[in-house]
């Protein structure tokens, strides 16, 4: 791909001794900021709707990304082309009903046998999420990882579950959005903050699930 060659020679450049001062002064921790903002806009854009927005918010996160394979470069850590080679090398492990002689009928056997398979890989790794992440996506994302293996961590109150499910899916959507309102109105009146409460409540949903994840019961 001529064109992403030539934004590794951009930024090869920008850090070269007749390159940019304020691109050589970066670290990669200066970086991670950057980056969290990019993905962020990336976001954003994709929810507008707007191709063109879009397409300069990918350029933006992907600039981000051989920016800091070129400081990881200098230091000898690894280069842009290892990055690609380790993600490419992933898919097609990961993908065996594609690459190899799996046979699956749904998107939810490919996330069964995406999961069984990570946690071949890394065991109850699987489970380590990034400490920035806002903690209701967290709590999102480690739940989904554990029912892909089989688990289910969170019992959810009977009468909650009843009073949602009996709703049409048309309605699900507004019940939902008024229970977790509700649950952050309460947070508020007794002066808790949600994001810590729910922090402290997926630490404790980690060490649960990485304490099952380590059984050979499933």
């Amino acid at each position: 791909m001529k064109s992403f060659d030539k934004l590794v020679e951009i930024m090869a450049k920008l850090r070269s001794d007749n390159g940019c001062p304020w691109d050589r002064a970066q670290d990669i921790d200066n970086l991670k900021q950057y980056v969290i903002e990019e993905a962020y806009e990336v976001v954003d854009a994709v929810e507008s709707g707007e191709p063109d927005a879009m397409k300069e918010e990918l350029g933006d996160l992907a600039l981000q990304i051989v920016f800091i394979a070129r400081l990881a470069e200098e230091k000898r850590w690894f280069r842009i082309d290892d990055v690609l080679n380790g993600i490419n090398e992933k898919l097609i492990h990961r993908h065996p009903h594609v690459f190899g002689d799996i046979n699956v009928k749904t998107k939810e056997d490919v996330l069964r046998n995406w999961g069984r398979q990570k946690h071949k890989e890394k065991g109850a790794k699987i489970f380590d999420i990034p400490l920035q992440m806002p903690s209701l996506q967290a709590s999102y994302r480690l739940i989904e990882k554990a029912k892909r293996i089989g688990l289910n961590p969170v019992r959810v109150d009977k009468d909650i579950s009843s009073r949602i499910r009996k709703s049409s899916r048309r309605k699900l959507k507004s019940k939902i959005t008024g229970l977790l309102l509700s649950v952050v109105a309460v947070s508020q009146e007794y002066s808790m903050n949600p994001e810590d409460l729910l922090r402290s409540a997926n630490i404790m949903l980690i060490k649960k699930l990485k304490t099952k994840a380590g059984k050979d019961s499933f």
